[in-house]
């Protein structure tokens, strides 16, 4: 599995241990740190007073029985992304939490990674960095031509999404050093074409 969450800081709070070892160990591969996965929605709180820099959060909706929303309103307090997980087939969320991420437990495990990568980045859009101006445009609003093109260059659905989450990767790390005369659409695409051509494989 590609390596593409690069050390991101996930908490994870899952009442099903099975499910959550799964959800732990799939997120650890992609190059997540969990913290968790707790169980309760005390204890979730309880872990809250002691970790630092949460960047994402995975959710299952009922804890043994009690809503996660309290767990949820601190996470959003703090501006934690959140992603509700859960094995309902259709659940209501209150009104606060209309624009968080839903997933089922059906998923596929490329959909969690991409969808916890996904949910960190529209985070990092909505910042304003120090002495750079990379976040001009919503990047979000820029990953569908990015798919779109990986598309056109890697055969595989799986390669291509791959392609465009390093293509994003060090745009963020690169982003200090682009021409602020080029326009964000342009660079990226051209970072893409760069992160090909180096792929083991070579250019399609």
């Amino acid at each position: 599995m590609i390596r593409d969450l690069q050390q991101l800081r996930v908490l994870v709070a899952e009442d099903e241990f099975i499910v959550a070892n799964d959800i732990a160990l799939l997120l650890e591969e992609a190059g997540a740190t969990i913290i968790g996965p707790t169980p309760t929605v005390q204890e979730t709180l309880k872990s809250l007073l002691v970790a630092e820099n949460i960047q994402v959060a995975v959710l299952d909706i009922n804890l043994n029985g009690e809503l996660i929303y309290p767990v949820a309103d601190e996470l959003a307090r703090r501006s934690v992304p959140l992603i509700f997980f859960s094995g309902y087939d259709s659940w209501n969320l209150p009104e606060r939490f209309s624009t968080a991420a839903r997933l089922s437990k059906c998923v596929s495990t490329s959909d969690l990674v991409s969808a916890v990568f996904e949910q960190h980045l529209q985070n990092l859009s909505t910042l304003t960095p120090v002495g750079a101006d990379f976040y001009e445009h919503n990047i979000v609003d820029l990953v569908p031509g990015l798919r779109l093109r990986a598309r056109r260059l890697m055969v595989d659905a799986a390669a291509a999404d791959g392609l465009v989450e390093r293509t994003l990767e060090r745009a963020i790390v690169l982003a200090p050093n682009r021409r602020r005369s080029q326009p964000l659409c342009e660079w990226l695409h051209a970072l893409m074409a760069i992160i090909h051509s180096e792929s083991p494989f070579g250019p399609n």
